[in-house]
């Protein structure tokens, strides 16, 4: 009885090896039952391609982020809370940040006029178009006692004070409001943060 049953397992073994073995020694690779396409057909009246190159496709060249752009966090002005609410606020662009008006160009041109120029800010050009050129003063910050300025470990705070323009930009029934140094350079964000922070509280 065992004889038979070890003999019967072993058929099968033998079997299933030979039946693999089959398997796999027809199986060929897929690319020797491959057929080459024919050549390209050019329809009738039109030119047939002059070389094999790519066709390269332009596009504009984008602003590579600066300064602290090149944080991986976002910028802190990105924000969606309140903007129903409210006429103007802070947003976000491949081109940095900037301050977004519920307005026409030719209106925040002259708000922006009256801001500038009613927030201690010197005036150096002014424009039709919201090209504005001022120098800002950052006011001297308060004094928090005397062991406050002894610390050692306290921050410096940062001083953005310098000539900068703006640049207005027409975004459907609103206006866009960048901020450029005198140079025309763009203004990193922090920078574009304060300033602008100080006209949307304005504008606002």
């Amino acid at each position: 009885m065992m004889n038979t049953l070890y003999r019967t397992v072993i058929a099968l073994t033998l079997t299933a090896v030979l039946a693999g073995c089959s398997l796999f020694g027809n199986n060929e690779p897929e690319y020797l039952a491959s057929v080459e396409s024919p050549p390209l057909q050019i329809p009738q009246g039109l030119d047939s391609p002059r070389s094999s190159s790519p066709v390269v496709i332009g596009q504009p060249k984008m602003r590579m982020p600066e300064g602290d752009e090149l944080e991986p966090m976002p910028p802190r002005v990105v924000s969606t809370a309140g903007k129903q609410d409210t006429n103007a606020y802070m947003a976000w662009s491949a081109e940095g940040a900037y301050l977004m008006v519920k307005d026409t160009p030719e209106s925040v041109a002259r708000r922006l006029r009256f801001v500038i120029e009613n927030s201690g800010m010197e005036m150096l050009k002014t424009d039709d178009s919201g090209s504005h050129k001022f120098h800002y003063t950052q006011p001297e910050p308060e004094s928090e006692g005397f062991f406050s300025n002894m610390a050692f470990w306290r921050e410096t705070a940062v001083n953005y004070s310098g000539t900068f323009m703006t640049s207005l930009r027409p975004d459907g029934e609103n206006t866009r409001v960048y901020l450029l140094f005198g140079t025309g350079e763009p203004v990193d964000t922090a920078g574009t943060e304060h300033i602008l922070g100080i006209f949307m509280e304005r504008l606002g």
